[in-house]
């Protein structure tokens, strides 16, 4: 997977696509509200930043480690959770949470 950062986009998305395109996809369906009456596309809102999977993970980190439903939960669990997102949303802004 690959990783890309929305983030000078309306809302600040981090997308695991096996593509660029695929994440504009997701971005579209799974944040933006996918809509048929839409001509929207994320891509008229600026480029994305493709990061690296090892800046993914700590941002994903930084986000759920510390939700009091994880505490509990050891280092290796949450990685296999950061690795089991495949063309999806890994994290959104809180406005849309």
């Amino acid at each position: 997977m690959r990783y890309f950062e929305f983030n000078n986009h309306e809302y600040w998305a981090l997308v695991a696509a096996e593509s660029e395109e695929k994440a504009h996809q997701v971005y579209t369906e799974e944040v933006a509200g996918n809509c048929d009456e839409c001509r929207y596309t994320s891509k008229e809102e600026g480029p994305v930043t493709e990061v690296s999977k090892e800046i993914a993970f700590g941002k994903y980190i930084g986000a759920v480690a510390h939700i009091e439903e994880n505490q509990g939960r050891g280092l290796i669990s949450l990685v296999n959770d950061f690795l089991n997102h495949k063309n999806t949303t890994v994290l959104i802004t809180s406005e849309l949470a």
